[in-house]
């Protein structure tokens, strides 16, 4: 559905004259739609949200007009990159390019490190399945993520990884706050669901999973399915092999303190 949605779209733009496409409405997007389709986006308007990373020294230009003399150059990550994740932090986008005479160009040199702004952007060429961005106006957006925020999401899906839930509900309770983007907070509550799913506490995990199903606009179909699984079957999402030698009390699954107080024999006995 969705990609014939997109070839749809994308037959209309290219029916458009030149500077229809150019100068009319720009297509709202994401940056990561454009960079995986770039010749389909080839000419078009397009307006996205990106996170700045920070000022590039792109000095070849090859076949383009942006060359270092006419154009500042910058690198974004998308805003809907986990960017608390290595891999993803590490994928940068840096072909974008506002022109030195643009009347932003001073605000463009001030965006701080994570910074959310609203770009629109025409994609003037190709190379090597990359688009190359102009820059034509950006805006500055409300909520960023910070340093903080990002190691308490990092570590708190590597104790996800490790099967240490409630450590991990530690740290990831901690990344919700004021100015948090929502695809951060949408990220925070799913994996607090899951980990609260794991030790046994379904009714907790519904009110995580359904924040985050309303923050992805229910597009996110592992979250309506673990939301199925905690309405529907919870005892089937309980992690009942974890190895929770050397964990403190208040550390281990709530299925385990239970299971040890059905087990426990009455003292009168242990007396006898």
């Amino acid at each position: 559905m969705r990609t014939a949605l997109l070839v749809s779209f994308l037959l209309g733009v290219a029916s458009l004259p030149a500077q229809d496409r150019e100068f009319g409405t720009a297509v709202r997007t994401n940056l990561a739609e454009v960079r995986s389709n770039p010749e389909a986006y080839k000419g078009v308007k397009v307006k996205f949200v990106a996170q700045f990373t920070s000022l590039g020294k792109i000095s070849n230009p090859f076949f383009t007009k942006f060359t270092p003399t006419d154009f500042a150059n910058f690198y974004v990550w998308s805003d809907e990159q986990p960017i608390w994740q290595e891999k993803s932090y590490e994928d940068v986008f840096g072909m974008l390019f506002l022109s030195k005479t643009h009347p932003k160009l001073e605000e463009l040199y001030a965006l701080r490190l994570y910074q959310r702004i609203d770009v629109t952007g025409v994609i003037r060429n190709t190379f090597q399945n990359t688009p190359w961005i102009e820059v034509v106006d950006f805006e500055p957006l409300a909520g960023q993520l910070d340093t903080a925020v990002l190691t308490h999401l990092y570590r708190g899906e590597k104790l996800m990884a490790q099967r240490l839930w409630q450590r991990a509900i530690a740290e990831l309770s901690l990344a919700p706050g004021d100015g948090v983007p929502p695809n951060a907070l949408r990220a925070a509550h799913k994996n607090m669901g899951i980990c609260l799913l794991r030790m046994g506490e379904p009714q907790s995990a519904i009110g995580y999973l359904e924040s985050a199903s309303k923050l992805a606009r229910g597009t996110d179909l592992e979250v309506l399915d673990l939301l199925a699984t905690a309405k529907g079957q919870p005892d089937q999402a309980i992690d009942r092999t974890v190895d929770s030698r050397g964990l403190k009390d208040s550390e281990r699954p709530m299925w385990e303190a239970f299971d040890a107080d059905r087990n426990r024999q009455p003292m009168t006995k242990l007396m006898r």
